[in-house]
C-alpha cells in the first residue's frame, strides 16, 4: 500500500493544503478577509509560450508572469449559501519559495479586502492596473507600493516590509522546508528567456510617427504618420500627384512630431495609447458575473 505522505500523486493535495495553511495565517492577523477556492497553474499563457518568434524561431515568453490572481464569487460550493472567491498562485511563484508565496497572497488579500468593503481597487477599463486605493489596502496588509504608479500595472509591484517579513517568518521557512512542487526551472527559465534578436525592420518604432509632406507650392500638405504604413507604399496627393515622403533630418527634428508618452490611468480617454498590455491569463470573462477579476502583480 502506498504511503499517502510519500506518495506522488498527492503533490497537488500537499501543495493546496499548504496554500490553505498559510492563507488561513492571514486571516488571523486580518479578520476581514474572506475564504477563498485555491488554483494553480502557470502563470504565463500557454500561446505566448509556443508561438515561435517570427525573427529568431524561438519560443517566446511573456515579460510579466501573473504571480496570482482573485477572482470574487467565482465558485459555487454545495454546502454553503454565499459562492467562494477564486484565488490562483502561479507555479512559478510557488518555485520561487516562500517569501514570493507569502507575498502573492497577502497582494491577493488586499484585493479580497476590496471586494469585502465594496472599493473599487482596480481600474474599470482594465483589471489589470492598480489604482492607488490598492495601494492603501496593501500598506493594511503589510505590503509597501511603488511610491507612484508603474507601467503597465500601476501599484501593483509591491515589496514586503521587514515587519511583516518578521511576522510570516515562521510562515516563509516552513514553505521553504516543504520543498513544494513548482514550474520551471533556472535552465528552462534562461533558454526561454534569452532575449531575442529583434527582426531586421527598420520601419518599426514602437508606435511613434513621423510627419510626411507632399509636393504642393508654395504651402505643401502635411500630416503625421508611422513608418510602417509609409512603408507598405506611396501615399499620393490629390492635388499634386506627388507622393507624401520624410522632410530632411533637420527639418524632421525641429518638427518634433513624436507623440508624447501618456501616464494617464487605463480606461481614461487619455489613457488610450497604453495598448501594448500583456495580455490576462485565458479565462472566461469576469463581466459574465459582473465582477471583475483582480489581476496580481
Amino acid at each position: 500500500m502506498t504511503d499517502p505522505k510519500t506518495d506522488p500523486g498527492r503533490e497537488g493535495t500537499r501543495l493546496i493544503t499548504t496554500l490553505e495553511k498559510c492563507w488561513a495565517e492571514i486571516k488571523k492577523h486580518h479578520p476581514d478577509v474572506p475564504p477563498v477556492l485555491f488554483i494553480t497553474g502557470t502563470g504565463i499563457p500557454r500561446r505566448q509560450v509556443e508561438r515561435p518568434s517570427k525573427s529568431t524561431g524561438t519560443r517566446r515568453r511573456r515579460d510579466l508572469v501573473t504571480r496570482g490572481h482573485h477572482w470574487a464569487d467565482r465558485w459555487a460550493v454545495a454546502d454553503q449559501e454565499q459562492r467562494l472567491a477564486e484565488l490562483f498562485v502561479a507555479g512559478e511563484t510557488i518555485r520561487d519559495g516562500g517569501e514570493e508565496i507569502v507575498k502573492t497572497l497577502l497582494h491577493e488579500a488586499a484585493h479580497a479586502l476590496a471586494h469585502v468593503r465594496n472599493i473599487q481597487d482596480v481600474s474599470r477599463g482594465d483589471p489589470r492596473w492598480h489604482r492607488k486605493e490598492f495601494a492603501q489596502l496593501a500598506r493594511e496588509v503589510g505590503l509597501e507600493p511603488p511610491r507612484k504608479s508603474e507601467k503597465p500595472l500601476g501599484f501593483s509591484n509591491c515589496t514586503m516590509t521587514d515587519k511583516t517579513r518578521k511576522r510570516y517568518g515562521p510562515v516563509i521557512r516552513r514553505l521553504d522546508g516543504a520543498a513544494l512542487p513548482g514550474l520551471g526551472s533556472s535552465q528552462t527559465d534562461t533558454e526561454d528567456e534569452s532575449p531575442t534578436t529583434p527582426p531586421e525592420n527598420p520601419t518599426s518604432t514602437s508606435g511613434k510617427r513621423v510627419k510626411v509632406t507632399c509636393g504642393c507650392h508654395p504651402d505643401p500638405r502635411a500630416f503625421p504618420v508611422t513608418p510602417k504604413i509609409l512603408a507598405e507604399g506611396p501615399i499620393i496627393c490629390g492635388l499634386c500627384g506627388e507622393p507624401f515622403t520624410l522632410p530632411d533630418e533637420d527639418a524632421q527634428a525641429a518638427a518634433g512630431t513624436t507623440e508624447p508618452d501618456t501616464e494617464a490611468e487605463p480606461g481614461s480617454p487619455a489613457a488610450e495609447p497604453v495598448a501594448a498590455l500583456p495580455e490576462p491569463r485565458s479565462a472566461e470573462p469576469a463581466e459574465s458575473q459582473g465582477l471583475p477579476m483582480r489581476m496580481g502583480h
